[in-house]
């Protein structure tokens, strides 16, 4: 009889701790979130460093790299700016599209046959940090928490380091 209670003891011991880690919420820099809004920075996160990508391999003289920035882009107006208000999705849409946006200055890049250097790069810092305060505000109001978020994504993204490469990449190839 002692050692049935002593399993079942050990039973419910061990469904609880997996209940509680089943249904424990994520947590990103610190702040606890419904696993939605968690899937929706992890997302929001790989679409931002996909932009990076295709921006470090952009070429002028291949029109398909045009074509996967572009793509991107997309892809960020429709999973970024979800849950954002009308506000917040067209500074979104602005930050990307808008006469200075990064994929307007990487057309204008392609039609006037120059690859993104230094100097273009450098225009690309303030588009992304707009970029990933939005992201970021679509899934948390908190401004407190929505600046951990901000700083541990613009940490994990390396978003200086990867300007900055975009940059000397066509100083590297001349």
């Amino acid at each position: 009889m002692r050692k049935a209670l002593i399993a079942l003891g050990v039973l419910v011991v061990g469904l609880f701790i997996a209940f509680i880690t089943l249904y424990q919420q994520p947590t990103y820099a610190g702040v606890s979130m419904p696993k939605s809004d968690y899937r929706q920075l992890k997302t929001s996160k790989q679409n931002i460093s996909q932009l990076l990508d295709d921006l470090d391999h952009f070429d002028y003289t291949k029109p398909t790299t045009m074509a996967a920035v572009e793509k991107t882009g997309t892809k960020i107006i429709k999973h970024n700016s979800k849950n954002l208000s009308a506000s917040d999705a067209k500074a979104m849409r602005e930050t990307l599209y808008g006469r200075n946006g990064i994929i307007s200055i990487t057309k204008n890049a392609q039609k006037g046959k120059y690859n993104i250097d230094a100097s273009v790069a450098s225009r690309f810092h303030d588009k992304f940090e707009v970029l990933i305060e939005l992201s970021v505000n679509a899934i948390n109001k908190s401004s407190a928490q929505r600046q951990r978020i901000v700083d541990k994504l613009n940490s994990e993204l390396n978003i200086e380091s990867s300007i900055y490469h975009i940059g000397i990449q066509d100083e590297n190839e001349n």
